[in-house]
């Protein structure tokens, strides 16, 4: 029988925390881009952000929810801006999504399995649903919601340990 291969070497890409990030211990971070990820943002458990292609940005106060894609489309990089909740299971191949969306089921909603085309951009408060149905959200909703997703992030940061330091070199 042949001896056993030792695992290949960790390639950690290069990244820049906010010392107040919570990144689970079960997040997956690769690539050789940089991974910038900002104040009071918390990744689930489960979690892939990949690099490979280009950047990835993630701003202020974001929750990216458990078992999470976040994929760099190309070299321009993905860019996630403050406020944004990515939900579970959500796979964002994008290189923006604009502040205080929210991917899945907020700003700008996008259900499950919608699509947006190569160059659209969204109205602010659109959502999307159904098979490419839109409307704008006129509830007026941005402040409470606002709140309402920072006391999420606090809580979160309570219940998810955080091991942001295996990924510094």
């Amino acid at each position: 029988m042949p001896p056993k291969r030792a695992p290949a070497p960790e390639i950690k890409p290069p990244v820049d925390f906010s010392p107040s990030l919570v990144l689970a211990d079960s997040a997956t971070l690769t690539g050789t881009h940089r991974i910038r990820i900002g104040a009071n943002t918390v990744v689930h458990p489960r979690c892939k952000l990949n690099s490979t292609l280009g950047p990835i940005t993630i701003g202020r106060s974001c929750i990216i929810s458990e078992r999470t894609q976040l994929v760099a489309p190309d070299a321009q990089g993905l860019a996630i801006g403050d406020g944004v909740v990515v939900e579970v299971n959500a796979l964002v191949e994008a290189r923006e999504v604009g502040e205080g969306s929210t991917v899945e089921v907020g700003h700008c909603k996008l259900a499950p399995l919608t699509r947006v085309a190569d160059g659209e951009v969204l109205e602010d408060y659109t959502v999307l649903y159904g098979a490419g149905e839109r409307r704008i959200d006129k509830s007026g909703q941005e402040g409470a919601r606002r709140k309402l997703l920072e006391m999420h992030v606090e809580s979160l940061r309570v219940l998810i340990p955080s091991n942001a330091s295996k990924w510094m070199s």
